[in-house]
């Protein structure tokens, strides 16, 4: 049993001490633990002294069919059962008393600065046409203006305006937003529209539309907020020849160079993507997921997996641990190591907020149980029992 596993499990059994259900093999369990040394006694001490009065009046005013319903359909797969509420309420709270012991502990062992990972923020390289670069995390005030437009940054966004003297309504200028590893930026374009990129993106796109199209290039991943112009559609170009085209809609387009597929999550309106020959017409809560030399596979999904990285989070529902690092390690700027290949098919369900350091989530990961990881420098060694 890992030492986070059994912090867990001494939560458990203090828990239930003080509401009296421990039995007598588990009361020589916890006493022994009690005698093993005087931190154990300390810690002992700490957790019985907190008040969880408010915790638990917390979760009785929670109404436990609708809270187990959402439960069961944002995390729990169709073949496993909910248990009963107290079984929630209980679990929850030995949560809040494992929370406390890491924190106990952390108080006490503070890692060292080359054992944290922190996260990303927001940073980006904006390309002019003229070839000049602006470092846009360094800009914080109006960092381009002439008679047509004017193109201004607080350091987290940058935006397109054309100004009441255009006298043009298009121009073959072009810019580029590229963000780094560890980095994120938010964009609107000259007709309004708003696009949220995520770390290793980036986007090419005209300065000012022309009279029939809307086109920008995307290779990465970000989120689109189309400005409505039924006179003009908008459409996203990705790798592969794959095209996204919208009217005006809410959807999220990912496309990695790393990776193998196309991906198209439609929040809000009707959006097409296709290849070629090949189409499909998405629906609010559709995924369509393009693969070279394949058909457009169509999946109905829970959207907020997929865009939740937007605002703040990352969600995982039965995700390999491959694929979690993955995509983490966009955000945190690290590189990923296996230590052997069953590592990689671990399955983990959670969510984090983005602007946390890794090592509560790795944490967390850990206490579920079968995975391991360390540290060094920016690289992260993941390794499983089996």
């Amino acid at each position: 049993m890992s030492s986070i596993i059994k912090k867990q499990y001494i939560a458990s059994l203090i828990l239930k001490e003080r509401i009296s259900e421990l039995n007598e093999s588990e009361k020589k369990e916890l006493a022994s633990w009690l005698e093993e040394s005087p931190e154990h006694r300390e810690l002992y001490t700490y957790l019985h002294s907190k008040d969880l009065s408010s915790d638990l009046a917390k979760y009785k005013t929670i109404n436990p069919l609708e809270g187990l319903d959402r439960y069961r359909k944002r995390y729990v797969p169709k073949h496993q059962s909910i248990h009963s509420r107290w079984y929630w309420v209980a679990a929850a709270v030995i949560l809040i008393i494992s929370v406390s012991i890491l924190h106990f502990y952390q108080e006490k062992e503070i890692p060292s600065k080359s054992d944290i990972i922190t996260p990303g923020c927001s940073k980006a390289m904006l390309v002019l046409d003229n070839g000049n670069i602006i470092d846009l995390s360094k800009e914080k005030n109006k960092i381009i203006a002439n008679q047509q437009l004017s193109i201004q940054t607080d350091g987290t966004q940058v935006s397109y305006s054309v100004t009441e003297n255009v006298k043009e309504k298009s121009t073959n200028e072009y810019n580029e937003l590229i963000i780094p590893t560890g980095g994120e930026f938010t964009l609107t374009l000259s007709d309004g529209t708003q696009i949220w990129l995520n770390s290793q993106s980036k986007i090419k796109y005209p300065v000012l539309f022309n009279d029939t199209t809307r086109e920008v290039y995307l290779e990465g991943e970000a989120y689109f907020k189309v400005s409505k112009d039924t006179l003009h559609p908008f459409r996203v170009n990705t790798k592969n020849n794959v095209c996204i085209e919208v009217l005006g809609t809410s959807f999220n387009v990912r496309s990695y160079n790393d990776e193998n597929s196309v991906e198209t999550v439609l929040e809000e309106g009707v959006v097409k993507m296709s290849q070629g020959k090949d189409a499909a017409i998405l629906a609010p809560g559709n995924k369509a997921t393009c693969h070279p030399n394949e058909p457009i596979q169509m999946a109905t999904v829970n959207t907020e997996l997929y865009t939740a990285w937007r605002h703040g989070q990352y969600i995982f529902v039965d995700e390999s641990v491959e694929n979690i690092l993955k995509q983490l390690s966009r955000w945190y700027n690290i590189e990923v190591f296996f230590s052997n290949e069953a590592a990689k098919s671990v399955i983990f369900s959670g969510d984090i907020t983005k602007y946390n350091d890794i090592n509560t989530l790795l944490e967390a990961m850990e206490i579920a149980g079968g995975i391991h990881f360390k540290i060094n420098g920016r690289t992260l060694i993941v390794s499983s029992d089996n």
